[in-house]
């Protein structure tokens, strides 16, 4: 049986990864910081877990014997703690695994805030979280999803796309982000993926590996996505992310 752990289960997006996992017939860990609090909001089928997503010591028995890591923050203004330290942390807990990282991040990711950045710092981080997550060598999905919510009332379909190129507000079913996650680690063809995901009328997918074959994997090594265009130099990121990046790199 697969065994995932969530971290930022109690999110809106988290929640909804646990929920379709344990439909799925998954076994779920959902990390939380306050298990008490966690276990008002989660189907009591999940294991609830409490850690600090930033301790590689706490998450280290949280990832024993797992097969996939789905993680689901959202974009609050504390970018640094939580996407500087979270992935570093989690890396080191897996030591060397061959555990596979479903990361949501969110589109224009691959793009440097630029003028920006002081009101939009969390886009640089989530930036940095994929490229993290890429150089570590771990099997991986990364899902950039559009507005949440935003979609139409017939738009049952998974819309996924490459590039990170979106303009406008396109939505995206929360739901269909959290089965691209989960789906993303027990597909071969989901493995080191990056993709834009939307919503779009039509029937729901049903085939996932057919949906992942569709797209473009990374190249081996990459640290972008296949088909971004508007990438930040590795230089230009701060010595922090720099260090991080050859540290984990295999």
């Amino acid at each position: 049986m697969t065994t995932v752990l969530v971290i930022g289960a109690t999110g809106k997006v988290g929640r909804a990864v646990v929920n379709e996992a344990l439909q799925r017939g998954f076994t779920v860990r959902a990390q939380t910081r306050n298990a008490k609090r966690a276990q008002r909001s989660l189907p009591a089928n999940a294991e609830v877990v409490e850690a600090l997503p930033t301790s590689a010591d706490e998450l280290r028995p949280l990832v024993a014997g797992v097969d996939a890591v789905v993680l689901t923050h959202g974009g609050d203004s504390d970018g640094e703690n939580n996407f500087c330290a979270v992935i570093p942390a989690l890396l080191e807990a897996l030591d060397g695994s061959d555990t596979h990282i479903s990361l949501m991040t969110l589109m224009n990711a691959s793009r440097s805030a630029g003028a920006a950045a002081s009101s939009y710092d969390f886009i640089e981080w989530k930036r940095r979280a994929e490229r993290l997550v890429r150089a570590s060598g771990h099997p991986y999905t990364i899902v950039r999803p559009g507005w949440f919510d935003y979609q139409g009332p017939a738009d049952h379909q998974i819309d996924l796309r490459q590039g990170d190129l979106v303009t406008g507000q396109p939505g995206v079913d929360r739901h269909h982000i959290a089965q691209v996650l989960l789906e993303g680690a027990v597909n071969p063809s989901g493995a080191r993926r990056t993709v834009e995901i939307f919503s779009k009328s039509g029937a729901p997918v049903t085939d996932f590996e057919a949906l992942f074959a569709t797209t473009t994997a990374d190249p081996d090594g990459a640290l972008d996505g296949t088909l971004d265009t508007h990438n930040v130099p590795l230089a230009e990121e701060p010595e922090r992310v720099q260090m991080d990046i050859a540290r984990f790199t295999r």
